[in-house]
C-alpha cells in the first residue's frame, strides 16, 4: 500500500540520515528501548542494533524501488554492510577476544590501531573471567569510546540470531555459551534477560536505588519465561 511505502520512507529517512555518529549502530538514550528504566544501558545496546538490523533487512524487502525508493534501498545495503561488520566484530566475544582485549594497547591512534575504541582492559570486570567458558561466546552489551559493557543481554543475542546479524558460527557459540552457564543463565526458572545483576554499589549508582530494580527482579536480571 502507497501509506505502508510512505511510513516506511520517513522511518528510514529518519533512521539513515547524517548526523555527527561516526559508528554504523543506532544510538539509543537511557529509557529509550526495552529496558526503560536506569540500568546503564545508554549508548548504542545490543538490542537495538540487532531489531535495528532486523528492521532493516525487512524493509529492504518491502520497500519498492520506484522513484525514491532506489536510492533508499542502496542506502539500506551500506547501512546493513556495515552494521553487520561492525557488531560481529566489535561487540563479539569469546575466550580468544576475552585475552586479546587483556593485552590491548591504551592510546593507540591511526588506522593500525588495534584496540579501536580505546578500552582499558583494567576496565574488565572480574566475574567476566569465570563467566567466560572455552567453547561458546556472545555479543556484549555495549561498545563505545573507552566502555565495553561486558553484560551479557538475553533479547539481543537472540534477536541476532533469528535476522542473522551473528554470523553461523557465532549463533553456534551463543547457543553454546547458554548450554555451558546453564545454571547461571537458566537456573530453575528460565531466560534470565541480563547476567549478571547489579548490585551493592553499582546497584545504588547506576539505577538510582530503584526498588523495582533490585538484584534479579525485573530488568535487573529478572526471569522472562
Amino acid at each position: 500500500m502507497p501509506e505502508v511505502q510512505r511510513g516506511m520512507k520517513l522511518i528510514l529517512n529518519l533512521c539513515l540520515s547524517d548526523g555527527f555518529d561516526t559508528f554504523p549502530t543506532l544510538l539509543c538514550a537511557a529509557g529509550c528501548s526495552m529496558i526503560d528504566r536506569r540500568m546503564g544501558i545508554y549508548g548504542y545496546p545490543i538490542e537495538i542494533q540487532a531489531l535495528f538490523y532486523f528492521a532493516l533487512r525487512c524493509s529492504r524487502q518491502m520497500l519498492k524501488p520506484e522513484r525514491d525508493g532506489k536510492e533508499l534501498i542502496e542506502r539500506i545495503d551500506k547501512r546493513i554492510t556495515a552494521l553487520s561488520y561492525h557488531i560481529q566484530k566489535y561487540y563479539w566475544l569469546d575466550f580468544t577476544q576475552l585475552n586479546n582485549i587483556y593485552r590491548y594497547k591504551t592510546e593507540e591512534y591511526s588506522h593500525t590501531a588495534v584496540n579501536k575504541f580505546n578500552v582499558i582492559p583494567e576496565s574488565i570486570p572480574d566475574w567476566v573471567f569465570d563467566f567466560m567458558p572455552l567453547r561458546g561466546g556472545y555479543l556484549i552489551g555495549n561498545v563505545s569510546p573507552a566502555r565495553m559493557d561486558f553484560r551479557w543481554f538475553l533479547v539481543g543475542n537472540c534477536i541476532a540470531i533469528l535476522s542473522s546479524l551473528a554470523t553461523p558460527a557465532q549463533a553456534t557459540a551463543i547457543m553454546d555459551l547458554i548450554e555451558e552457564r546453564w545454571e547461571d543463565l537458566i537456573g530453575e526458572m528460565p531466560l534470565k534477560i541480563v547476567y549478571p545483576a547489579l548490585e551493592g554499589h553499582d546497584w545504588r549508582t547506576v539505577t538510582g536505588f530503584d526498588p523495582k530494580n533490585t538484584r534479579w527482579s525485573y530488568h535487573n536480571g529478572g526471569t522472562w519465561p
